[in-house]
């Protein structure tokens, strides 16, 4: 615990979020903002150095003392062992939780660690099945607190397949895609469920740490003319995850809900919501075929199936 401080002292006085993946790109800025607004905030993080460095330039940036205003923990989605290890720390330290906000996630694996030391294809444990046992280990305090989820998905997921067997059996160009799907269609059945608000984000297409596997004449074609013409910033892409964050919960009464920053045409909204400007967030249409409730309540179930060696 590094620039961890009284979090639960914290949880009695004022809100608490866990924000996974927040020492970089969407997630620290992310943090950053809620900050601002007040809440103390989890950094669930795999490295404690990155974890306490980006808390450090938070506290300075927002004239804070980051050992009040933030905690620091370790959270790995891709080890099981590590969130219920997560989760049992963060239950005996406070008493509340008002926002999770799922962010961690990995845009690229390398050959050889394509099957998680759990026995799992990595993007579907990382992106996806690591958040889902989050989420359950979280549920009692998350309805104790009327708190609510954030998911934060992608453009991709209207790529992504429907076949969840197949797509997590092997890493093959639908698996990020369909983990992003995934977290939305989570999203959609835990708020139908259990009654705990839970909001999908899209925070577009955004220069970020996930672009960090790029090399050569890809990362230079990347950085001089992609990030700066095409991406939003960190700024403007975590933009949808705080509206969803700190937004009146009576804002999202009619859900199933999507946020999206770009303005969508109704005309197209697939291919708008991939390539658009900025817009700010609003909420959108998603995948048509996300909207099938039963698909949620397939998913719920594949994946309680695979989530059980590990409860």
């Amino acid at each position: 615990m590094g620039v961890a401080g009284r979090g639960a002292a914290m949880s009695r006085e004022g809100k608490v979020a866990i924000v996974t993946g927040a020492n970089s790109g969407i997630g620290k800025e992310s943090a950053r903002q809620l900050v601002a607004k007040g809440v103390h905030v989890v950094l669930a993080c795999r490295s404690q150095d990155k974890a306490d460095a980006a808390a450090a330039e938070i506290g300075v940036l927002e004239r804070v003392e980051a050992k009040t205003a933030m905690t620091v923990m370790l959270l790995d989605t891709s080890k099981m062992a590590s969130v219920k290890s997560f989760a049992a720390a963060f239950l005996a330290k406070f008493e509340r939780l008002d926002v999770l906000v799922h962010n961690a996630g990995t845009g690229y694996v390398v050959r050889d660690l394509r099957t998680t030391e759990d026995g799992l294809e990595a993007f579907f444990q990382t992106n996806y099945l690591g958040p889902f046992l989050l989420s359950k280990l979280m549920l009692e305090v998350l309805k104790k607190s009327s708190g609510r989820v954030v998911c934060v998905s992608s453009i991709e997921h209207w790529e992504g397949s429907y076949d969840f067997q197949k797509a997590t059996a092997k890493t093959g160009a639908q698996s990020y895609p369909t983990s992003k799907l995934m977290l939305m269609l989570h999203a959609f059945e835990l708020r139908k469920r259990h009654g705990v608000l839970a909001v999908v984000v899209n925070p577009g297409g955004v220069s970020s740490d996930i672009w960090r596997f790029l090399r050569g004449w890809k990362k230079t074609v990347f950085e001089n003319i992609v990030a700066p013409t095409v991406l939003l910033t960190p700024e403007q892409g975590c933009q949808t995850t705080v509206y969803a964050a700190t937004a009146a919960a009576e804002s999202f009464q009619d859900g199933p809900v999507y946020l999206s920053p770009y303005r969508q045409w109704s005309v197209c909204p697939r291919r708008s919501d991939f390539l658009n400007f900025y817009s700010g967030p609003a909420q959108a249409a998603s995948d048509p075929r996300a909207l099938d409730e039963s698909r949620w309540r397939e998913l719920w179930e594949f994946s309680e199936e695979k989530a059980k060696p590990f409860l």
